[in-house]
């Protein structure tokens, strides 16, 4: 009976998206009692419903920090994930950057829905993160684009450069989803991420496992002791362990292609 319950909601579910996506109907869905517009195609609603833990730890990360902090989500995409920090913290100040113009629209579009229900300072950012790439971004209608470099394109800014430039300040944790580059992006703000070392949570996708390597060695040696790697549907693989745990992990995953969420906490 299960397995039929479950056929018969894939059916559906595709056939409605199939149809919005024909007919460019935009989404509408709830998410800790904050509406959220989505893209026709977009599939945040099916791991909503088929992965209940789906992004549901970073939230945990803001409950206790101190009010005026500075939260900065790089790979904002349409905003979900902010409506999920703010419902956990509404007193912060929050930087969502987004690279890709049609994600960017919504994204604008939703954090004008939020500030009608909250007094939290938002900012959107208009920017491609990292260190000296230069690329054009591709994605299908799911809800992700990642960057293919080429000679010409979109160039990226270094995220010091950005953090200065708006003048962001009291940095508690900076959030990365990129497909691929996350540890490019946090290697172009190291300046800012020593001095302020907030806690780091980025996706780890083994196309680009040198460059993690290089990323995670520079975050221990700079006082981040604490790491914890969740599956990419929200399950915690293992927790309070160390970068030669991590590093471990993702040599002996190497060939399998997979992809992580890696959080990590720097240590006095």
């Amino acid at each position: 009976m299960h397995k039929l319950k479950k056929i018969f909601f894939y059916f559906q579910y595709n056939l409605i998206r199939r149809i919005r996506i024909l007919f460019n109907i935009d989404q509408k869905t709830l998410i800790d009692g904050q509406e959220l517009v989505l893209p026709p195609g977009h599939l945040l609603t099916l791991y909503d419903y088929l992965y209940p833990k789906y992004d549901k730890f970073l939230p945990k990360l803001v409950d206790n920090i101190n009010e005026n902090m500075s939260i900065i989500d790089i790979g904002a995409n349409v905003g979900d994930t902010l409506v999920r920090l703010i419902a956990s913290n509404s007193k912060l100040n929050y930087y969502s950057i987004e690279a890709d113009e049609y994600y960017f629209k919504y994204l604008k579009k939703n954090k004008e829905k939020i500030k009608l229900n909250t007094q939290t300072k938002i900012k959107v950012i208009k920017e491609l993160v990292g260190l000296n790439l230069i690329g054009y971004l591709r994605g299908a209608s799911g809800g992700t684009k990642s960057l293919v470099e080429s000679s010409n394109g979109l160039k990226t800014k270094k995220l010091d450069e950005i953090i200065l430039e708006h003048n962001i300040e009291n940095i508690a944790l900076i959030k990365v989803d990129v497909d691929g580059y996350d540890y490019n992006v946090l290697l172009s703000g190291m300046n800012q991420i020593q001095k302020y070392k907030p806690v780091l949570f980025f996706e780890y996708m083994s196309l680009n496992e040198s460059g993690y390597v290089d990323l995670i060695n520079k975050l221990n040696e700079i006082g981040y002791k604490n790491w914890a790697v969740l599956n990419n549907y929200g399950t915690i693989i293992f927790e309070n362990k160390s970068y030669v745990d991590i590093l471990n992990l993702i040599k002996s995953e190497t060939k399998n292609n997979i992809i992580l969420d890696i959080y990590c906490k720097w240590t006095k």
